[in-house]
């Protein structure tokens, strides 16, 4: 059977929609695996930091920090802990360090946020100096753990369900 030109570009044509929509499932299917492991990631980081950690001690250490910095030990700045950390980290409480949070962030006004998860969910605790004066347009974070202590989150109302956070911080007062 001889092939035409015309019966070869419809051969073309459906390899390359077939190849086409075999790389895109691929892609899918990947992605979706990927997001589900992100999800356990950020699940068990939840839990770490919600239920697993002394909230007093955590907050300690983060006053710490504020200390170091207004003594001038510890320059205000954005550390990255998990990921290329930054050589200065070995200063930061082991407390802070133990959650291996993604970034500690550092503020002009003693403010210290330690970051959990970055990305598409951002979440984490804000410490705030004994005594901090919150500016009237800012927000302390979405759930007090602890006077000083705030847990925050991307979407918090939208996308939390706020009594999972509450289980998940009872807990922790259970256990300290």
């Amino acid at each position: 059977m001889k092939l035409n030109k015309r019966m070869v570009l419809r051969i073309v044509v459906a390899l390359v929609i077939t190849s086409a929509v075999g790389y895109v499932l691929y892609g899918l299917i990947t992605f979706g695996i990927y997001m589900r492991e992100v999800g356990k990631d950020i699940q068990q980081r939840q839990v770490r930091l919600l239920s697993e950690t002394d909230h007093q001690a955590l907050l300690e250490a983060c006053r710490e920090i504020s200390r170091m910095v207004a003594r001038g030990d510890l320059k205000k700045s954005q550390y990255k802990v998990r990921k290329n950390p930054d050589p200065e980290i070995s200063r930061l409480p082991q407390v802070i360090l133990d959650l291996e949070p993604t970034y500690v962030f550092i503020d002009d006004d003693g403010r210290v946020v330690v970051e959990m998860h970055g990305g598409l969910a951002h979440f984490g605790v804000r410490a705030y100096p004994e005594d901090y004066e919150k500016p009237s347009s800012a927000e302390y974070g979405d759930k007090e753990l602890i006077p000083g202590l705030w847990y925050y989150e991307d979407d918090y109302e939208r996308n939390q369900n706020p009594k999972k956070i509450d289980e998940l911080i009872q807990k922790e007062t259970e256990t300290h």
